[in-house]
This record gives C-alpha cells, structure tokens and sequence, in this order.
C-alpha cells in the first residue's frame, strides 16, 4: 500500500507487496534449488514455518518462526537474513547485512536471494534487480527465484516485466500464493480491478485458511468501488485470523469510501488496538492524522503528530517522517511559513545514520516536495527553483526508482507554475506516475486554469474513482471541489 504521501512506507506500515519468497516446497526438474542451509533439520522446519508466514503477511508470527530456527542454528545464515527482513527499521538492516557478509561459503542462489533481499532493503534497486535476475539464471526451474524477481520488477513499476516473471513462478508452482498475490497486485496498481479479483480469488483457493488472500482480494473490491462486498472480504480475513490488524484497517477505508466516517475512525481505532508492533500502531496515527487533514481539521491532525513522537520506545526510524508529515499539513492550511523549520528538521533527519540509506531518500525527496509547495505558496520563484533542481539530482542519481523520478517531474511542474508557465506545468505533471494521485490532482487544477474543462474533468473523474487503500487518495478526494482546489497544496 503504500505511496509517496506516505513517507517511506515500507518502513512504517506492513504492506501485502512485500518482497520475500515463499516458502520452499518443490524440487524444480533440473535440480537447482535455492537452498536454505543449515546443520539442523528442525532450524530448516522453523524457517520454513517462518517464510510461509511472512509471505502472507503475518510478519510478527514469521519473526517468531525464525527466532526460532536461530535458537536451534545460530549460524544458520538465511534464518538471519529472514529475521532481519521482519525486524524494522535500522536493527533489521544490520542483521540483514551480517548475513550478506556471512553467506560468501553458500551456494550462490543462496547468496544471491540474500543479496538481493538486502539490497531492497537498502533502496538499492538495480542491485537487488541484478541478484535476482541472476539467480534465476541459475534456477531457471526454481519457482522462489522468480517470485523474488517479479516481486522487486513490481515495486519497480515495471509491470509487464513483472507480470511475465510472476507468470513464470505459477507456471512451475501452480500453488504458489504469494507470486498469484503479486499478479493480483500488478493488475491492481495498473488500474484493472477486475483483473485483480480474478487473481486474488485463485489466491483465496490455493490458501482458503490464510488471511491475506481475503484482505487481497477485499482490497481489489474496494477499488472496484463494492464497499459492502470489501468490508465483508476484511472481516472474513479478521475471522481467519482477529490478530490480522490490517483486516480492520482495510475496513475502515471501505467506510470512509462509503461515507461512513465514524465507523471508519473506529475500525482505525481497532486496528491500532490490534496491531502489536510499535511501527504499525504508529502507521494507524499517520492514517488517522492525515485522515483529520481531509477534513480541514489541523489541530487535531498536529495533536496526533505530537503523540507519535511520543510513543515509548520510539526510535528516530520510527518517527522520522513526523516533521515532513507536520509540514504537509501545515501547507495545506495555508501556514507555509511555519512548515518552514520541520522541514529543516526532517532533512536533518534524513541525514542521521539512525535510518536506513533507502528510508533516508524517501524522506529527502519528501522534505524537499513539501518545501517546493511553501515555497510556491510563499511565490519564492528562486527557492522553487533550487529546490526543484535538488529533486532533479536526486533523480539523476536514482535512475530506477519511479518515486524518485516522479518527484522530479513534480517539482518542474511546480517550478513551471510558479513561473506563470501553465503548459510547461501541465506537461510535467502529465508524466508522473499514474500512482502519483498528488501530482495528478495538480495536473487537474493547472487544466482547469488554463481554461481546459473537458480534460480536467476527465482527469478529475479518474482520481474520483481512485478508491485506494491509502490515506493519499482520501485527501485528493477531499480537495477535488473547486473551492478546496483553490490553494493548491501537496
């Protein structure tokens, strides 16, 4: 779920894309495998245990299963890699780099899964592309390798690539969940909602007792606009497994789509209550907060940001993007000066070495996307325009990366705007990423300025049925009158 409103949301909010294989059941014909090596038998059973549940999605559970094996195998190299992989934040990364320094002696699919499992940790895209990409030219027969490389093609947006290796891992493992899920999202995210039901129903057959299959395919209704049908889909997964909070999130968007905002709030509320991991009871503020922004209501949206930096425990990994999420806010009440100093500090927070490389560049580029809106809204032409150059070297160096990429496209838009250029600003808002709602909401407004009613409306149509799961598409949804389109803001 989630998307560049949402800062750096792999490492706040567990998300049904996550990039893991599954667990290893079949031999493939050539005899090349993908080995977990260890010297216990029961240590592999565990992690086995462990890569079945975190595919689907129950990473506290997986967490468990491969502490597990490492109780029974402390040297035991692709358990680690694991149990870093399901640890947030910088404690995660760490183990999972040790295991990239320890797995040298494995089998090389072995080293590369892990390989390229750390690069997409790290942010490290073409890497983790590379090792993948490899491993399966080392395997062509093992359906895990392709499964890791569909998954890391889709959060790539590269879909067709995506959609092809995906196709691959079925075709040699007809019961392969976790690569029918992915297809099921590789529809989605590309706007076919009828295509992702067909693909997460053959995911509910293949796993009927796992909860995840029916959060998948509610999350497919709820795009398709059947809010009766997707609540009923997240409860059926919550029945399944009531520890399985994102069954009560998904509820709560079906509501809020449905018009019921109370009973969304309180479905957030039993997510929270829920959710076990300090990340994901956070991750449910963020939603709440941004859910108080929909409706103009600032104060409430700051309050909720002040509790989250106040949570026990909390690490700088896990309240880094609170600044940037104040600025937002800040902005779209007008308050662009003021969104000035947590701006400041969210930057500073990015260069802290308490947050991952790939966390610390997702946060960079969402700093600098909310100072090109207070900046514009200031009409700094000279500020906009450094700034938008900052996002241009950020894209530069991150060539692979479509968030990176689109937040350059944005913030020429913005630059475009500032300067009075409406077609400059309407062309580079067109090329952002279909994903980017934010940036498609600006295209709207700078149509309607330039005086184009059938385009905008056309373009406004689109976002209107943009009933995504994440908070993003809720607040483009609450901007889209013309007299809450006025300011502008991200």
């Amino acid at each position: 779920m989630k998307h560049v409103f949402h800062v750096i949301a792999a490492a706040l909010v567990v998300v049904s894309s996550q990039v893991a294989p599954a667990a290893a059941q079949q031999t493939p014909a050539d005899g090349v495998t993908i080995t977990a090596t260890s010297k216990s038998p029961e240590a592999v059973a565990q992690f086995k245990k462990g890569e079945a549940l975190f595919d689907n999605l129950r990473t506290t559970e997986a967490a468990e299963a491969f502490a597990q094996a490492l109780k029974l195998d402390s040297d035991f190299v692709l358990a680690h890699a694991f149990h870093g992989l399901s640890t947030p934040g910088p404690d995660g990364l760490k183990e999972l780099d040790s295991a990239v320094g320890a797995a040298k002696a494995l089998p090389e699919p072995e080293r590369l899964l892990i390989e390229g499992l750390a690069a997409n940790r790290r942010g490290e895209a073409a890497k983790a592309t590379a090792s993948f990409v490899r491993l399966t030219e080392l395997a062509p027969g093992d359906w895990r390798g392709h499964y890791s490389l569909g998954q890391q093609l889709l959060l790539d947006q590269k879909y067709g690539e995506a959609v092809a290796s995906l196709k691959k891992a079925t075709a040699l493992n007809a019961n392969a969940g976790g690569a029918q899920n992915m297809l099921g999202y590789a529809a989605l995210r590309q706007g076919d909602s009828d295509g992702a039901i067909a693909a997460f129903q053959q995911y509910v057959r293949i796993l009927p007792q796992e909860p995840n299959p029916q959060d998948s395919l509610a999350e497919a209704l709820l795009a398709n606009g059947q809010f009766k049908e997707s609540e009923a889909g997240f409860q059926k997964a919550l029945d399944l497994s009531p520890a399985f909070w994102t069954g009560h999130q998904g509820i709560a968007y079906a509501r809020l789509y449905a018009g019921d905002l109370a009973g969304g709030r309180a479905a957030f509320a039993k997510a929270k209550a829920v959710a076990t991991r300090r990340t994901d009871k956070i991750s449910v503020d963020d939603e709440l907060a941004t859910l108080a922004m929909t409706e103009h209501d600032t104060k409430t949206a700051l309050a909720i940001l002040d509790g989250i930096e106040k949570t026990a425990g909390a690490q700088l990994s896990d309240i880094a993007f609170v600044p940037v999420r104040r600025a937002q806010i800040l902005n779209d009440a007008g308050r662009s000066r003021e969104a000035l100093a947590p701006i400041a500090l969210a930057l500073k927070n990015a260069d802290s070495a308490q947050v991952t490389p790939g966390f610390s560049r997702g946060l960079r580029r969402e700093a600098l996307l909310a100072r090109i809106v207070a900046e514009t809204q200031m009409r700094d032409v000279a500020a906009v325009a450094k700034t938008s150059m900052a996002l241009d070297d950020a894209a530069v160096g991150a060539a692979g990366d479509p968030n990176a990429q689109t937040s350059m496209h944005y913030g020429r838009g913005m630059l475009a705007a500032a300067k009075g250029d409406g077609p400059g600003a309407r062309a580079e808002f067109d090329q952002c990423s279909r994903e980017d709602a934010i940036c498609k909401w600006q295209g709207v407004m700078t149509a309607e300025k330039a005086g184009d009613k059938a385009g905008a409306a056309v373009a406004r149509e689109q976002l209107l049925k943009n009933y995504a799961r994440d908070p993003v598409a809720l607040f483009v949804r609450s901007r889209l009158s013309p007299a809450a389109a006025k300011s502008g803001t991200r």
